[in-house]
């Protein structure tokens, strides 16, 4: 695999396994709201911002979207940072690039407070140079946008950057921001409509 001088991830289910306590947050939130949770669209919950999810039920609801994001961001801080934790292969990758002195970013669609409470649990804020959450930016994943930041915010070039995720908006933000773009399928279900520079199955490969 090529090697990078700056390296943008996703953060969860592309660094963090974050499931079970992300899921209690949702089934929380949702429930307060009426809203009806499914748990075979959990991937799509999590790779869309709290604004949009909710938006799907209340278009029209401003008030009551900031009551639901503060709702399951509650949930978040009981059940979701207990539960968090580093994938094995992640932990491997971070400590691997960390020896080989690459300037390390983070992209994602959760808010800033979800984000580093994630990181200060597992002690890793210190190493990531730039890190951009939901609420830093005008529009989220897959627009460019914060990749663009993360990338400013890491004085990173366009040649020597990569982004890694596990969906096709972490793939679609790369490419939007011109940059080499990796997906990451631990469970082996392929690139589907994600029009990825490449596609491994563990960190191990970076």
């Amino acid at each position: 695999m090529r090697k990078f001088g700056y390296y943008i991830f996703d953060l969860d289910n592309t660094l963090v396994d974050s499931r079970k306590g992300y899921e209690e947050a949702f089934i929380i939130g949702f429930r307060e709201f009426d809203m009806f949770y499914d748990p075979a669209l959990y991937d799509e919950y999590i790779r869309s911002p709290l604004d949009l999810t909710f938006k799907r039920f209340y278009p029209n609801s401003p008030k009551k979207c900031k009551e639901f994001i503060s709702t399951v961001m509650e949930a978040y801080d009981k059940s979701c940072i207990n539960g968090v934790g580093l994938f094995p292969d992640a932990e491997r990758c971070i400590e691997r690039l960390i020896k080989e002195e690459r300037t390390m970013g983070i992209v994602s669609n959760a808010y800033m407070s979800q984000i580093n409470d994630v990181l200060r649990r597992l002690r890793i804020e210190k190493i990531f140079t730039s890190v951009v959450g939901r609420d830093r930016v005008a529009i989220a994943k897959p627009d460019p946008e914060p990749v663009l930041l993360c990338m400013k915010e890491m004085s990173a070039s366009r040649d020597g950057s990569v982004m890694i995720g596990d969906s096709a908006n972490d793939i679609r933000a790369g490419k939007g921001a011109g940059i080499f773009s990796i997906l990451i399928d631990r469970l082996g279900e392929g690139p589907g409509d994600s029009e990825c520079d490449a596609l491994i199955a563990s960190m191990d490969e970076l």
